[in-house]
């Protein structure tokens, strides 16, 4: 077992003292949940991990990175998004909520964090992570994104702030 684990979804997963590496460091973007880890046998392993949840928001991808609604039900107004053709332009910092860990929609499911985080992964050497600047970002196997509607993702006060502020283009969302 590696200190960061990773879902086949792509969840997060931290042991304890990470945790408390990372709360201590009053980041901003995230909370933790604890949660249950067993073997594929349904055996319970026995360690205190917990899943880092990112509340922070990067903004939409910008139009720039060639990312773009490719696919759209008319009915549930579910979005399919292209892949992207230049990482380093799906950061757009005017739409950024200044969080420390952050999405970018429609990438839900990838953390992007800011250098202060970056600098104490590195300096941590944690085994299961790295980091990599956007120009070295990996392109999605499947070609593209289906991230399902901003609320799976967020609620409450935040979802609303999104809406109305950061991007006309998930107002329907």
């Amino acid at each position: 077992m590696t200190d960061v684990e990773w879902t086949v979804f792509n969840d997060l997963i931290i042991e304890e003292d990470i945790l408390d590496s990372l709360k201590s460091a009053k980041f901003s973007g995230v909370k933790f949940q604890p949660v249950e880890l067993f073997t594929t046998t349904e055996t319970p392993i026995g360690r205190r991990a917990f899943e880092t949840v990112v509340t922070g928001w990067g903004g939409m991808a910008a139009p720039e990175s060639g990312v773009r609604v490719i696919e759209e039900c008319r009915y549930c107004r579910r979005r399919v998004y292209s892949g992207f053709t230049d990482p380093t332009r799906l950061f757009s910092p005017e739409a950024w909520d200044g969080a420390d860990f952050f999405i970018i929609w429609p990438m839900p499911r990838f953390t992007f964090v800011t250098k202060r985080v970056a600098d104490i992964i590195d300096r941590s050497e944690y085994s299961g992570v790295r980091v990599r600047k956007l120009d070295k970002f990996p392109k999605s196997i499947a070609g593209g994104y289906s991230p399902g509607h901003l609320a799976d993702w967020f609620e409450g006060k935040k979802l609303a702030e999104i809406k109305e502020h950061f991007d006309a283009n998930l107002r329907n969302d």
